[in-house]
């Protein structure tokens, strides 16, 4: 661990992140802790690796490219230290006031770890009837049992954490490598999908893509991203974003497209009988968030004709993913991210979710006594610019 200052604390805080995964709430929430206004923090950030990003590579990521800005603005009274799961799991003892989950458990138990007041865990401990479990549930068993046994877990349901949004006062908190950042995750989390072989996309990307199945937090952004920028699709590239659909969720399953017996633009209905989908209409949904990502390419490129043609087609007939990052955009998908970075200022209200920093504020508020779990949007942008 290295600490940042000396200085004395009231607060022990630590808090576990998945720092480096393709959102960035995360690196957020650190920067809001550590520069928040007020009594200074005792801050252990504990980086556990996700997603194919080790903890070591997550911490090295954080220090790099986010560390010198936030290290410039931190109260000058706070302690800020850095470790990894694992050097954390096998320390003897550990002990704080309050600990924040903000990622997935990875199999840690919490065996050496005292917390003398709240375990505040980013998602649903006891996953709502008819709902999915949260993605930091996953490896995280024991420690939430544990301190649900103790009676200092506080859960922040998951479904609520994704109705919290930047507004511009909000945004304006965030400078250089976040707003980049902020921006360059919107782009990505519109544009692509989550990869058919990553571990749990069976388990989340449908949800993803389809209101009616999970929170549908890509499908809304896509359509509020073309409302905010006035375009409307056409029949434009309808073949080739409905063969992208359709190959996407039958990778996703390993299953063979039947595109003779689908054929044209009802090659969805195929893709619902072979697939084992929740939602016979996830499929369509996908379809149209294809056509309207078409569209919006398709308007990108319209002062360059060496560009202009449907984004899908030109991608072999298959939906791009999230595998890339703000240094090695897909060639085909330049002219979009110029245009996406161009608009910004009007897509504020599309920008991913603060899940994290939700949590952070939770976490805020149940030091100073205050109970924010159930707190609106409204509430939650008001009260967090006042606190940075």
């Amino acid at each position: 661990m290295a600490a940042t200052s000396t200085a004395t604390v009231n607060q022990v805080i630590h808090v576990f992140t998945d720092v480096g995964v393709k959102d960035i709430d995360d690196e957020l929430l650190i920067k809001f802790l550590c520069e928040k206004h007020g009594s200074p923090l005792d801050l252990t950030f504990v980086f556990t690796g996700s997603d194919g990003v080790s903890p070591a590579e997550a911490l090295e990521y954080w220090k790099k490219i986010f560390e010198p800005s936030v290290l410039a603005k931190k109260n000058p009274g706070s302690i800020v230290n850095y470790t990894t799961l694992p050097e954390y799991m096998v320390l003897e003892s550990v002990e704080c006031d309050y600990a924040l989950q903000i990622s997935p458990g990875n199999g840690y138990d919490g065996e050496n770890l005292t917390v003398r007041e709240k375990y505040i865990f980013a998602g649903d401990f006891v996953t709502p009837e008819g709902g999915r479990d949260s993605f930091n549930k996953n490896g995280s068993d024991a420690i939430l049992t544990k301190f649900s046994t103790e009676g200092k877990l506080v859960e922040i349901p998951s479904a609520h954490m994704a109705k919290m949004r930047f507004n511009k006062e909000l945004l304006s908190k965030f400078d250089g490598p976040f707003v980049e950042r902020i921006v360059f995750t919107a782009f990505l989390l519109a544009f692509c999908r989550m990869h058919p072989k990553c571990p749990v996309s069976q388990k989340f990307a449908e949800g993803l893509v389809n209101p009616n199945v999970g929170r549908g937090v890509n499908y809304e952004n896509v359509i509020k991203m073309a409302q905010n920028l006035g375009i409307t699709p056409n029949s434009e590239g309808i073949e080739s974003a409905t063969k992208a659909a359709v190959k996407y969720f039958c990778d996703i399953f390993n299953e063979t497209p039947d595109w003779e017996n689908g054929g044209g633009v009802h090659l969805h209905t195929a893709a619902a009988a072979h697939c084992p989908l929740k939602d016979s209409g996830s499929v369509k949904h996908l379809i149209e968030m294809n056509t309207y990502l078409n569209a919006i390419h398709l308007k990108a490129c319209s002062s360059d004709t060496y560009y202009l043609s449907d984004l899908f087609a030109s991608n072999d007939n298959e939906v791009f993913y999230s595998n890339f990052d703000i240094d090695s955009v897909p060639y085909t998908l330049t002219r979009s991210w110029e245009y996406f970075k161009a608009n910004s200022e009007d897509l504020v209200e599309c920008f991913n979710p603060v899940y994290d920093l939700f949590a952070g504020y939770v976490l805020v508020g149940l030091m100073q006594g205050e109970d924010r779990t159930t707190d609106s949007v409204d509430t939650f942008q008001s009260n967090i610019v006042k606190e940075f």
